[in-house]
């Protein structure tokens, strides 16, 4: 795959947690998504996307080698339906330990009460949650070093090109979003030839990126760069650029600037048209094979996999304009 330049990321995967729950009894599995097993995980995710495809893949090949059934759920973007579904897991399911990416990082501390009140682990993946008080394992990565990743393709561009920037955020509920936000912001601080002209509120739906990217680009026809916090929001503004007739390949001069994080198809297929100048990819393979491991450790299940209470994962992906892959490198 091409792309502009070489971008790295900075991203630490971290399971940090020190307290641990007994297991929980016996569920049974559902859904097509099973495997014979001993004990059963109950998966929920906020939404399926191509990163979330890829986290539960993740979870399912670990959970397989692990002889673990999994049943999964995904809520839509509902903090109440994620909740509702986690307490079925629980409570009608049974299931002996759950894996949950938040919706909201501060309501689903109830359903980490509930699940410590059942005596089943609770692993948070991805997003991290307000208070840990009653989760098990903490499984996630570094966003504040994603945004300063993103700031540092910025500021080299920005050595030739003034930059006007717009700023996309995701939801401020998500600690990915506040940390993409504040890392970015941080790194482009008092920089003279980086403007950030505007910040667009998503919320981390397609539709408020694209309505707020359009408003944007008429309210500033001199934006010439904006930063997309996640793939999942990119053709949204691409949707935008096209309407404004600004979506253009690297070279022409009708070219928009663009870094966006997590390195899903969205981004790849932007790459390889070359209207994207570089995408942050984020380890999320490593978030199921962790929360897995965390699992077994907990649920004092024999195996060769020893996961310490602190565990510290680096990655370094390299974009390039002759090669597409990742490099793995120890954490900075």
């Amino acid at each position: 795959m091409k792309a502009i330049r070489i971008a790295r990321c900075a991203a630490t995967v971290i399971a940090a947690s020190l307290m641990l729950t007994a297991c929980g009894s016996n569920g049974s599995t559902s859904d097509g998504s099973t495997s014979g097993g001993k004990h059963t995980i109950g998966v929920s995710f906020d939404l399926l996307n191509a990163i979330r495809q890829a986290e539960k893949s993740s979870i399912q090949t670990a959970a397989d080698a692990a002889g673990y059934s999994v049943i999964f759920d995904v809520a839509d973007q509902d903090a109440q339906k994620q909740a509702s579904q986690i307490q079925d897991l629980i409570q009608t399911k049974k299931v002996d330990a759950v894996i949950v990416i938040a919706q909201d990082g501060q309501q689903i501390a109830a359903s980490a009460s509930l699940a410590k009140a059942h005596n089943v682990p609770f692993i948070a993946i991805d997003r991290a949650v307000a208070d840990q008080q009653n989760v098990t394992f903490q499984i996630t990565g570094d966003p504040v070093a994603d945004g300063k990743a993103v700031a540092a393709e910025f500021l080299a561009a920005a050595k030739t090109t003034p930059l006007k920037v717009l700023e996309l955020v995701g939801g401020l509920t998500d600690q990915n979003a506040v940390g993409r936000r504040d890392g970015f912001n941080a790194a482009v601080a008092g920089q003279a030839n980086i403007t950030i002209v505007s910040q667009v509120p998503t919320d981390w739906n397609p539709t408020q990126a694209l309505d707020g990217t359009s408003n944007a680009l008429q309210k500033d026809p001199t934006i010439n760069a904006i930063y997309i916090p996640s793939d999942f929001l990119l053709p949204s503004v691409q949707s935008a650029l096209t309407a404004a007739n600004k979506l253009a390949p690297i070279g022409d001069p009708r070219h928009v600037f663009m870094v966006t994080i997590d390195g899903d198809q969205n981004g790849c297929k932007a790459m390889q048209s070359k209207t994207l100048d570089a995408d942050i990819a984020t380890p999320v393979g490593d978030f199921g094979t962790q929360a897995v491991a965390a699992i077994t450790t907990v649920l004092g299940v024999p195996t060769p996999v020893l996961l310490a209470t602190a565990v510290a994962l680096g990655g370094s992906f390299v974009f390039s304009r002759t090669t597409f892959g990742r490099h793995v490198a120890p954490p900075r």
